[in-house]
């Protein structure tokens, strides 16, 4: 595992989104977006999978439920994604039912 990629984990979301608020000096913002997978998937268009770029990956469940956290506490009052796959989506969707968990209001189109 590429030990410099940062992690899309409660940790590095957490001090992501108190980054930007003090940036932006405000308590909140109305949509936070995760920009790319955690794990491994082709982009740029790339066309085929190669499963030499598989790593380690941060779950779905662990990054939602940290948004969640964000929603909860008021930071955030909407979630999002960008640069993610079909699946991805469909997996977060799934997730937020399974659990109650906030649902994702707006995808990005990944870059091709």
């Amino acid at each position: 595992m590429d030990t410099q990629r940062p992690r899309i984990n409660r940790e590095h979301i957490n001090a992501a989104i108190d980054g930007s608020l003090k940036r932006l000096q405000t308590d909140y913002v109305d949509l936070y977006q995760i920009h790319w997978p955690d794990r491994y998937v082709p982009m740029f268009g790339a066309t085929g999978y190669d499963v030499a770029q598989e790593h380690d990956a941060v779950t779905i469940a662990e990054q939602l439920q940290a948004l969640a956290d964000l929603v909860k506490t008021g930071k955030v009052r909407h979630i999002g994604l960008s640069n993610e796959t079909p699946w991805g989506v469909s997996e977060f969707v799934k997730c937020a039912e399974k659990s109650g968990l906030p649902k994702i209001a707006s995808v990005q189109k990944p870059i091709t």
